[in-house]
C-alpha cells in the first residue's frame, strides 16, 4: 500500500504524461501494478469521470463529462448518478473494480448492469423503457 504522498506524486506524474487524454491515461492505468491501480482509481486524485471512461472506455456527451467531472474517484464505490433518460436515473458504480451502471426510478433499483458494457446496456434498456 503507498502512502498518500507517493500516491499523489504517482497520480501528478500519470496525469502529467497523459496529458489530459483519457485514452493515454486508460492506457498508462492499464500498466499499473493492479494493487497500485486500485489505490489510484478509488483515491481523490482522479475524478469520476477519468474513472468511467478507464471503465468503459467510451466517452458521453458533454453533460455526463461535466456532471462526473465534479466528483472524486472515490466517490464511485458508493454511486454517482451520471444522467437521467426521462424518469430514469443511471448511476455509475464500482464494486470489487467491477463497473455498473444502476437504473433506479430515484428511489429503487429496477434494472443492474455490470461489466464493460454496462453503460451501453443501461443506456439502451432505459430508453426501451421511455
Amino acid at each position: 500500500m503507498m502512502d498518500y504522498y507517493e500516491l499523489a506524486q504517482l497520480a501528478d506524474k500519470i496525469l502529467e504524461i497523459a496529458d489530459d487524454e483519457l485514452p493515454a491515461l486508460a492506457d498508462i492505468l492499464d500498466e499499473l501494478d493492479p494493487e497500485v491501480r486500485g489505490e489510484l482509481i478509488f483515491s481523490d486524485f482522479l475524478n469520476a469521470y477519468q474513472i468511467f471512461y478507464y471503465y468503459f472506455r467510451e466517452e458521453p456527451d458533454i453533460l455526463i463529462d461535466e456532471r462526473l467531472s465534479l466528483f472524486p474517484a472515490s466517490a464511485v464505490r458508493k454511486g454517482v448518478l451520471a444522467e437521467e433518460r426521462d424518469l430514469l436515473e443511471l448511476v455509475f458504480i464500482v464494486e470489487d473494480e467491477v463497473p455498473e451502471m444502476l437504473v433506479t426510478d430515484g428511489q429503487e433499483i429496477l434494472k443492474r448492469f455490470a461489466g464493460p458494457r454496462a453503460y451501453h446496456d443501461a443506456v439502451q434498456w432505459a430508453d426501451e423503457q421511455a
